[in-house]
């Protein structure tokens, strides 16, 4: 019973979360963070009666460590310690205030570094959840919620945008008025989202076929008209909807890896002659973007046109990038705390920058930013693991919907090199539910 309060839980989540603009304000936070600790709590009581699935060593030291670096981050050390682990952390306090009544942290944002550990200590527990549901449940009902969501997003995006309202949930829009977004404030974390969700729910697509051609007694034939038959049916209009969505975001990168993570899941979980797979997968992509035929696949084509000159201009992500690594080597150990990127990027950012960035726009620059070389190796001990089995994941394609979850997380992990998708509450929540997908999947009672 307590394995399917925990996956009622997850699957309310994963619908939920991305309603409130992404969880990006402080109530929607709020919210995501309190029923991620609400099911890491039901499962810490499971875990006193019963044996939980749990993910491999490495990856919980690499989880617990992070946790504990962000703690380590707000505890007030003395200005010697910050002297000797953070020159440059000193010499900027020192600077800001010389008068030695502000405590001596690492972090130089310690309010923004704990609301951090709120929200990380959040997506470890849902990490945790997913693990044991899924090791123990399998991973369809989850699947079908992230289906679902994808396509309410999709689906909301364009009505929005063929509306010409411009209004989210009866607020305006003040940025991407052109774009489909969702309930998303950003069109990019709107195509993060769905190229996350979306290969999974392509995967269960595929998983309802193979059920429905296993109990056809004509061999060859598929029972469309069954139970299983009928949930393929709907999910494949599920997730056309999610994909013409997706498009209509204008996203380059995100749309470039929603489809190439769509892709993928079809082409190695249908099986058949490669030209039978490309033939699907190039039918599913034509019928997903008759909406943005009509609504205008030519700015997508510019945008596409346009990306080198984007990338090389002056101020841009470019030299963002250049001075985040002039920020890694300030702070090299520690780094200056996570959340406070905002605060820390003035100090270092070149001339030519002349926009306020609150994030570094390549997540793996800003966690070395703001964790230092702790986090990045701390990182690497969640990233080495887990992609290991996601590879085997994809490799054996016995399971559709883990081959969706494993690309899908990839395809997060790629646009969060160009963009902030795990600075997303949202967006990390769904990241957390697919890594617990790819464990579980992958558990067995020796790992």
């Amino acid at each position: 019973m307590s394995a399917l309060v925990l996956e009622a839980g997850l699957c309310l989540l994963v619908l939920l979360a991305p309603l409130p603009f992404g969880a990006v304000g402080p109530a929607g936070r709020l919210a995501l963070e309190a029923g991620a600790l609400f099911l890491t709590a039901l499962w810490a009581l499971s875990s006193v009666r019963e044996r939980v699935a749990l993910p491999p060593r490495a990856v919980l030291a690499g989880v617990l460590g992070l946790l504990a670096l962000a703690a380590l981050q707000v505890v007030p050390l003395g200005p010697r310690v910050i002297a000797i682990v953070s020159p440059w952390t000193s010499s900027l306090r020192e600077a800001v205030d010389g008068s030695g009544r502000v405590p001596s942290t690492l972090s130089i944002a310690p309010d923004a570094t704990a609301s951090a550990l709120r929200t990380g200590a959040a997506l470890a527990g849902l990490l945790l959840v997913a693990t044991s549901v899924v090791a123990r449940r399998g991973p369809r009902r989850i699947a079908a919620a992230m289906t679902v969501s994808a396509a309410f997003q999709g689906l909301y995006g364009m009505l929005i945008l063929a509306s010409g309202s411009a209004r989210i949930w009866n607020v305006p829009k003040t940025a991407y008025l052109d774009s489909a977004t969702g309930t998303f404030v950003n069109r990019n974390h709107f195509a993060g989202f769905l190229a996350a969700t979306l290969p999974v729910g392509f995967g269960l697509i595929v998983a309802s076929l193979r059920r429905a051609r296993a109990g056809t007694p004509s061999r060859g034939r598929i029972a469309l008209l069954g139970d299983d038959g009928s949930r393929a049916l709907l999910g494949g209009l599920l997730g056309l909807i999610g994909l013409a969505g997706v498009l209509l975001s204008y996203s380059r990168t995100g749309t470039a890896l929603a489809i190439a993570a769509v892709a993928a899941t079809l082409a190695a979980t249908t099986g058949g002659p490669l030209m039978r797979r490309g033939a699907l997968v190039l039918g599913v992509l034509a019928v997903a973007a008759i909406p943005l035929a009509d609504l205008g696949l030519e700015r997508l084509v510019d945008r596409y046109a346009a990306a080198a000159g984007d990338a090389a201009a002056s101020g841009g992500r470019l030299d963002v990038a250049r001075d985040t690594l002039t920020l890694v080597a300030s702070a090299p150990l520690a780094g200056c705390g996570f959340g406070a990127f905002t605060w820390a990027f003035p100090t270092v950012s070149s001339p030519a920058v002349r926009a306020h960035y609150t994030h570094a726009h390549d997540d793996l620059l800003q966690l070395a930013a703001e964790g230092g070389i702790v986090a990045v190796l701390l990182l690497l001990a969640i990233a080495i693991p887990l992609g290991r089995r996601m590879g085997r994941i994809v490799a054996s394609r016995a399971d559709p919907v883990a081959v969706g979850a494993a690309l899908g997380l990839g395809a997060m992990a790629l646009h969060a090199l160009v963009d902030f998708d795990f600075h997303i509450p949202a967006d990390a929540a769904i990241a957390a539910v697919l890594a617990g997908i790819v464990l579980g999947t992958t558990w067995t009672g020796r790992s």
